[in-house]
């Protein structure tokens, strides 16, 4: 939820613009773009759902709801909800009744937002399968060096078949989903104090100029200036 100023974002490939008060919904994994849209900046609080959770709404023999029918919005029910959640996680202690309550009372909100999961074939799920190795792979070595071949044999795909299948349904290449990984990481790591140069290093990226190129292109600003925002 924004809470002043507004940003833009790209996501696959639609561009969008949250103001303050506006709420928007992404689903996991999604790989997006985040930066001002305005002189002054922008603040925003975010709150991550274990897609397990959601997927309690729907039947066991059916496909997982899928993220807001529209990415940026307005509901003032769901911003009070996420309201609730946030000063509950800060207020209480992790694990806490009251944190549960109020996150699930969010989760309630955004229902109304949600579409049905698309309906599976045997021969997409097999197609999925491939990808979602290839990802899991991409995930277990996020900050190392993977080659497509490697990748290709992970996925029990051609190399030609991966590049194609994993584009389609992510909306990125293996290689751009590698390098979302290791940007929020970096995100993560900057945020806690660590110093950029040692954020380069332990997340894969060649020094910290390169660090410095590629979160900026990601994120709207570079590593120092995200890190002394937080």
């Amino acid at each position: 939820m924004v809470e002043r100023g507004a940003a833009r974002f790209s996501l696959d490939a639609t561009q969008q613009r949250a103001a303050q008060g506006e709420l928007f919904v992404l689903e996991p994994e999604a790989v997006h773009t985040g930066m001002a849209d305005v002189p002054e900046g922008w603040a925003y609080k975010v709150l991550y759902i274990d897609p397990a959770v959601v997927h309690e709404w729907a039947e066991r023999d059916a496909s997982p709801p899928r993220a807001a029918r529209w990415v940026v919005f307005r509901d003032l029910a769901l911003h009070r909800a996420l309201q609730r959640a946030h000063a509950a996680l800060i207020r209480e202690p992790t694990g806490a009744l009251a944190v549960e309550e109020a996150v699930l009372g969010a989760v309630a909100a955004l229902r109304p937002h949600l579409q049905p999961g698309p309906p599976s074939r045997a021969h997409d799920r097999a197609e999925h399968a491939a990808v979602r190795r290839a990802r899991a792979h991409l995930r277990e070595r996020w900050d190392q060096r993977v080659t497509l071949a490697e990748l290709s044999r992970a996925a029990g795909l051609s190399r030609f078949e991966l590049v194609r299948r994993f584009g389609e349904q992510n909306g990125v290449t293996p290689h751009a989903y590698q390098t979302n990984l290791r940007v929020q990481e970096a995100r993560r790591r900057l945020a806690a104090g660590v110093p950029p140069a040692v954020v380069a290093a332990d997340c894969g990226f060649a020094d910290q100029a390169h660090l410095t190129r590629v979160f900026k292109r990601a994120v709207g600003v570079s590593p120092g200036r995200y890190a002394r925002a937080q």
